[in-house]
């Protein structure tokens, strides 16, 4: 029998890990072990665009992953000219122009678990309250458990971020906008295949999973104010997560006795509202450590693509 990986969550990263961790070592028995899975992750109330965004400190992670100047990583930055901002609100003191990559994040997780199924990987939903749980089913676990490590892990510098955001029709605005205004939240616009993400709160350590009626509303009256072009879009629906985050994103390998036997744990967790942005640099990383602890040669890992 080759080695047990189990990895804990089924959210973007946990899924990436799984397929990644498959992919570099075909011999690993890889079981995939959640309460949630897509539709119902916080993953997938994502907008599914690339940048790096309450992320923390993780300077070193964005220099490989994440690319912090924007003019290096995106394609057709430019800075705004007088005559360009005019098309905009007249409070609009400056902007930027680029062009970046953007994931419809629920059919990505289906066809990142049908890829993770295909190759053999097990699945099995369940509610995970300590890892003596899975301790003995696994020879490596990996875990990608979001907000679960502050008790799973008793990781007390982790810390929800609330965002809330509208889902909407408006099929006539094809591109994204980012309003930054000084001590207010972030008031975005980012285009799906079917949907727009209209947003949004950051409400740091906020637990509240519920809607909130009034941070519907005064998001809606920003995003129309600045954007008009929203004012005939029809209302789907309104959605709330908890960012998982942290000072910084824990991605790192230790080892714990658990009930007399020794386990090794690789930790991805802790990205923020950067998931998308990090998830396939992360889950590669994850697979290096994987294969450094069975002993495998790093470059079979190089040769992982996403295939977005």
């Amino acid at each position: 029998m080759g080695p047990r990986v189990l990895v804990l969550g089924a959210g973007v990263s946990g899924l990436s890990s799984a397929v990644c961790v498959q992919q570099a070592c075909p011999e690993a028995q890889v079981q995939l072990v959640s309460e949630h899975f897509s539709p119902d992750t916080t993953s997938d109330g994502s907008a599914g665009f690339w940048g790096p965004y309450l992320i923390g400190e993780t300077d070193a992670l964005l220099a490989l992953w994440g690319n912090p100047t924007w003019k290096g990583i995106v394609e057709g930055f430019k800075q705004l000219s007088e005559d360009d901002m005019k098309q905009f609100d007249p409070s609009f003191e400056t902007g930027t122009f680029y062009t970046a990559l953007s994931v419809d994040v629920t059919p990505y997780l289906e066809w990142l678990m049908n890829r993770f199924k295909r190759q053999g990987g097990i699945v099995r939903q369940a509610k995970i309250e300590n890892i003596e749980e899975v301790a003995s089913q696994c020879d490596i676990l990996i875990n990608c458990s979001a907000m679960s490590s502050w008790h799973l892990f008793q990781d007390k510098d982790m810390f929800p971020i609330r965002g809330q955001v509208w889902k909407v029709q408006a099929p006539w605005v094809k591109h994204f906008y980012f309003l930054h205004e000084k001590d207010e939240d972030t008031t975005y616009v980012i285009p799906g295949v079917d949907l727009i993400t209209v947003g949004g709160t950051a409400q740091m350590d906020d637990w509240n999973r519920n809607t909130n009626p009034e941070d519907g509303a005064l998001m809606w009256e920003k995003a129309v104010t600045h954007f008009p072009m929203l004012q005939q879009a029809t209302l789907v629906k309104s959605w709330v997560g908890l960012r998982p985050a942290r000072k910084s994103l824990r991605l790192e390998s230790e080892t714990l006795n658990v009930d007399g036997r020794s386990i090794k744990v690789i930790h991805n967790y802790g990205h923020g509202g950067s998931g998308i942005t990090m998830h396939w640099g992360c889950a590669l990383e994850v697979t290096r450590m994987v294969l450094e602890a069975l002993g495998t040669e790093r470059k079979d890992a190089q040769r992982i693509v996403s295939r977005l």
